[in-house]
């Protein structure tokens, strides 16, 4: 069934390519819906509790984000704007982000404990570093660079000390629904244990995930958490943001994100700092450049 929607995918993609670039050029115009057989399958299953819930949740929002890009795309075609690269590169990355989404389905069903965390709803461990090697591979050949964020729950020792187990799962569950509310629907996040959470950020400049982690940050500030006791809980977070080299091993950037997020405790919390490869002149040339 994955290989078969595959195919069907990459024949959708032609048409709409076709569509696009060389109107008139079908006899039947491209239709924005992408192939759903597997959507259809997953939701099915997922109302016979055979597969996760969220598994098949998380494939028909990225599947939905798919057909409304390729229909902004289609609809600005038709009114006579000749394609732009921004909108063909918003289809390819969603475009990608689903595939991507559908090679996992095998593992992620046939080992749905390992690879989400029961309490979160988020990827484990269990794959994270094979996941992050994919999308290091991706950035050596096609040049997308991405970006590692590393996260933790400010006074975690206080947290614990004042409430029992079952109300600290709330913390980290309400902690990762801000967090898949707030990336967008083809980046990852894993939960590392203990109040820790890692983010890949694909795509995307590294000072727009920086932009991206901050306005998370805020958003985890000020969203309140009702615990089982009654209580009304404010939670902060910091964060460390290294962004990926290419021909460098994943590892590197996971270690450099970790840094940063030291750096951010150790300033008192609820900041994010970012880690910096290059020497302060030319991070300092860098960020005026983009400017």
């Amino acid at each position: 069934m994955i290989v078969a929607e595959i195919e069907a995918l990459l024949d959708w993609r032609v048409d709409i390519m076709r569509q696009c670039f060389f109107p008139g050029s079908q006899a039947r115009p491209a239709d924005y819906h992408a192939p759903a057989a597997l959507v259809m399958w997953c939701k099915k299953e997922a109302e016979r509790n055979t597969i996760d819930r969220k598994i098949s949740e998380k494939l028909s929002m990225v599947h939905d984000e798919l057909c409304h890009i390729a229909q902004k795309f289609l609809e600005a075609c038709e009114g006579g704007i000749a394609p732009q690269l921004a909108m063909y590169d918003d289809f390819e990355n969603q475009f990608e982000g689903f595939v991507t989404q559908l090679r996992r389905l095998q593992q992620d069903v046939t080992d749905a404990v390992a690879a989400v965390d029961p309490v979160t709803g988020l990827r484990t461990v269990a794959g994270m570093r094979t996941d992050i090697k994919r999308e290091q591979d991706r950035f050596d050949r096609k040049g997308t660079s991405f970006s590692i964020a590393n996260a933790q729950i400010d006074q975690m020792d206080e947290l614990q000390q004042k409430y029992d187990r079952r109300s600290m799962d709330s913390v980290y569950a309400n902690m990762a629904q801000v967090i898949a509310r707030t990336v967008r629907s083809f980046d990852d996040a894993y939960y590392l244990g203990k109040g820790e959470y890692l983010i890949v950020l694909k795509h995307v400049e590294f000072m727009d995930a920086c932009s991206v982690m901050d306005r998370l940050r805020g958003e985890i500030e000020n969203t309140p958490i009702f615990m089982p006791s009654g209580d009304k809980l404010r939670i902060t977070a910091s964060f460390g943001i290294a962004e990926s080299l290419q021909r460098e091993s994943p590892d590197h950037a996971i270690d450099h994100a970790k840094q940063a997020l030291n750096i951010a405790r150790s300033e008192g919390g609820n900041k994010v700092k970012e880690y910096h490869e290059r020497s302060a002149l030319e991070q300092y040339a860098r960020d005026v450049h983009k400017r």
